[in-house]
């Protein structure tokens, strides 16, 4: 929801509206007049935060993924709920405190990553993560028809007022909830716990210095952040950008223009847990190794979705993108449940490094996306869209080609977690320093 509040704030912000008091109609000038370059930069700077994600590395690796989580989310929500009254101060810290914002909300995401190495069990990870991950998705379906409906009743200030509260609602939810790792929950069972170490390999973490240098030069990391980057992409013009589409191509209202953006989410919404399940299914009843699978899948998502915005472009009908847009969310719902897991599953113990780098990719593909889609929407028109989705449809057949030739979903010889596999019973339980030291029966 944090992701989404300005998207629809900014609709209200800069929109002129017709409107009537009694019996008198009243036309009321927009109380931003920004044209769609400015709206970009105001849209993209959250995602400038995201550029400096490696840093929220160090924040896990100092304070574990519990209180990572927590901690950003508090200053998200702080931050959030005074983003009125600094851009009435102050046009540029505005963009400073979106800034901010993006960092901590990109923190978000690391912490998850290393929460996820630490209680997913990796035959079961792709389902999990797709779980866990299609908050993004249901933040999304609530986020639009709800804030659209507070900014045109009661104006966008309360867009991040409402936001703002319910981020540290939740925070304070996890900092009591969620621990860092299994072994420090008092309330898991001994076989609950039994069986999380043993799928997750976190009995056998040691702290070691990450091999950086490996991991940069490493065809499969840049495989999954290109990934990432390409997901992003698609994110960025069917939610982040979509409200500005259908406020240019219809011209409704803040409210209503809230509920039809929703529309793409809601269907993802339902496919986003099957498909982690499937995922899982063919693992474990298929021989096809874990890399050809996923190779298959971000393949076909990925250009199913090429051809969808090239029928969209073709047919330039609003009603008939709505639902190829609808289609492609559905198909890109594939692509977290693959790239999520691999960032834990090539590295578990460098999983925060990977995870950095790819939400360095992800903030990449946002602000390049929402600059350029500013720059080549300045008159509104259909037209300019369809040279948004053709380029967008370019960088997918781009995402599709570096991940079928780089992609792998196996643990990598540099991985620091792979030395310490080998000394592991599955048959034994192990404390979190990997000492054994019962039977399991």
């Amino acid at each position: 929801m944090l992701l989404y509040n300005l998207s629809i704030a900014v609709v209200e912000m800069t929109s002129d509206k017709v409107i009537t008091i009694g019996n008198t109609t009243v036309f009321r000038v927009a109380e931003f007049q920004w044209d769609t370059i400015t709206i970009g930069i105001v849209s993209c700077i959250h995602s400038y935060g995201g550029l400096i994600a490696f840093l929220g590395g160090y924040l896990v690796d100092k304070f574990g993924g519990s209180v990572s989580c927590s901690l950003s989310m508090m200053i998200c929500g702080v931050l959030t709920i005074l983003h009125p009254a600094i851009l009435y101060l102050d046009y540029n810290l505005f963009l400073f405190c979106r800034f901010i914002t993006g960092f901590f909300v990109n923190c978000f995401f690391i912490s998850t990553a290393e929460m996820y190495s630490r209680w997913f069990p990796k035959k079961e990870r792709s389902t999990l993560i797709a779980i866990g991950y299609n908050g993004v998705n249901v933040g999304a379906a609530i986020a639009y028809p709800l804030f659209g409906y507070i900014a045109d009743k009661w104006g966008w200030q309360m867009v991040f007022y409402v936001s703002g509260i319910i981020s540290l609602f939740i925070s304070l939810l996890c900092l009591i909830i969620v621990k860092n790792r299994p072994s420090e929950d008092t309330r898991i069972s001994e076989s609950e716990l039994s069986y999380i170490l043993i799928g997750t390999d976190d009995a056998s973490r040691k702290k070691v210095a990450h091999p950086y240098k490996k991991i940069f030069s490493s065809k499969a990391v840049f495989a999954v952040c290109v990934g990432k980057f390409t997901n992003l992409w698609i994110t960025t013009i069917l939610s982040l950008s979509l409200p500005l589409y259908v406020k240019d191509l219809t011209g409704k209202s803040t409210d209503e223009v809230g509920l039809i953006s929703s529309i793409p989410a809601i269907g993802q919404i339902l496919i986003f847990p099957i498909t982690g399940v499937f995922l899982d299914v063919w693992k474990k009843t298929t021989e096809i190794e874990w890399t050809l699978m996923h190779k298959i899948s971000i393949g076909f998502a990925f250009l199913s979705s090429s051809v969808f915005f090239l029928a969209a472009i073709l047919l330039n009908n609003f009603t008939m993108s709505m639902i190829f847009f609808a289609l492609i969310q559905i198909m890109m719902s594939i692509v977290p449940a693959i790239t999520e897991p691999i960032c834990v599953n090539i590295s578990p113990n460098d999983s925060s490094v990977t995870a950095s780098l790819s939400q360095f990719m992800g903030s990449l593909a946002i602000v390049v996306s929402r600059t350029s889609f500013g720059f080549m929407t300045t008159n509104h028109s259909s037209q300019e869209w369809n040279n948004c989705f053709l380029l967008t449809s370019g960088v997918l057949i781009f995402g599709t080609a570096v991940f079928i030739l780089f992609g792998s979903s196996e643990a990598q010889s540099w991985s620091s977690i792979s030395i310490f596999e080998q000394e592991r019973d599955p048959l034994v339980k192990y404390d979190e320093h990997g000492k054994r030291y019962s039977n399991i029966s």
